[in-house]
C-alpha cells in the first residue's frame, strides 16, 4: 500500500488566509445548488492562480519526490465546509458501491488537501483501511493514492468552517489540467 504523506507548515498562514477570503468572496457558501456546486470556486482570478500555481507545482514537486515518478495537475477547487457538512467514505477514481461501474474521474491517481483554516471542530479526513485520521492544520498538506487503498471521508463540521484547498493529479498527460 502506498503510504500516506503528510507535511505542517506546507503552506504559511497569511496565503492561507487569503485563499479562504478568496473562496469566501467568491462563493455563495450554501446549499442552494446542490452539495458541491455553491460552495467549490474552481476559476481564479489573475493574483489567485499565481498563487495557485505556484502551490500546484510544489504540491506536484513533494508528490513526484514521494511516489517516485511524474505527475500532471487535473484538477482543483477551494472548499468551503460548514457546521453540520460531512462528506462519507468514498474513493476519487472508482465507485466503492459499483467498482466495475466506470468512474467519471478514473484517471486520477493521487488526491491532495491543503487545510486554509483549523478553527473549527470536526472535519478531520479519515480512511476506511485503519482507524488512521488526519487532524486538520492551518497550512498542512496532505495527499495519497486515489483508489481503492485509501477509501476515505471527512469527519462531520461540528462548529465552525472548515476550507480547503482539494487538488488531484494524474499520470496521464492527456488528463492535466494544463
Amino acid at each position: 500500500m502506498k503510504p500516506i504523506f503528510e507535511e505542517e507548515n506546507f503552506l504559511d498562514p497569511y496565503t492561507c488566509k487569503k485563499l479562504t477570503e478568496y473562496q469566501e468572496n467568491n462563493s455563495p457558501n450554501d446549499m442552494s445548488k446542490g452539495f458541491w456546486q455553491s460552495r467549490i470556486v474552481t476559476q481564479y482570478d489573475y493574483d489567485i492562480k499565481k498563487i495557485t500555481d505556484i502551490i500546484h507545482a510544489r504540491i506536484a514537486i513533494s508528490m513526484m519526490n514521494f511516489y517516485n515518478h511524474k505527475v500532471y495537475l487535473e484538477f482543483t477547487n477551494l472548499v468551503y465546509w460548514g457546521e453540520g457538512m460531512e462528506l462519507e467514505l468514498h474513493a476519487d477514481n472508482f465507485w466503492i458501491d459499483n467498482p466495475n461501474k466506470e468512474h467519471y474521474t478514473s484517471h486520477r491517481d493521487y488526491s491532495s488537501v491543503l487545510y486554509l483554516n483549523d478553527d473549527f471542530d470536526g472535519g478531520q479526513t479519515y480512511f476506511r483501511s485503519s482507524s488512521y485520521q488526519i487532524k486538520p492544520k492551518t497550512g498542512k498538506l496532505v495527499f495519497f493514492s486515489s483508489g481503492s487503498e485509501h477509501v476515505h471521508g471527512v469527519k462531520k463540521i461540528i462548529r465552525g468552517k472548515r476550507y480547503t484547498l482539494a487538488t488531484w493529479f494524474t499520470r496521464d498527460k492527456n488528463y492535466a489540467m494544463i
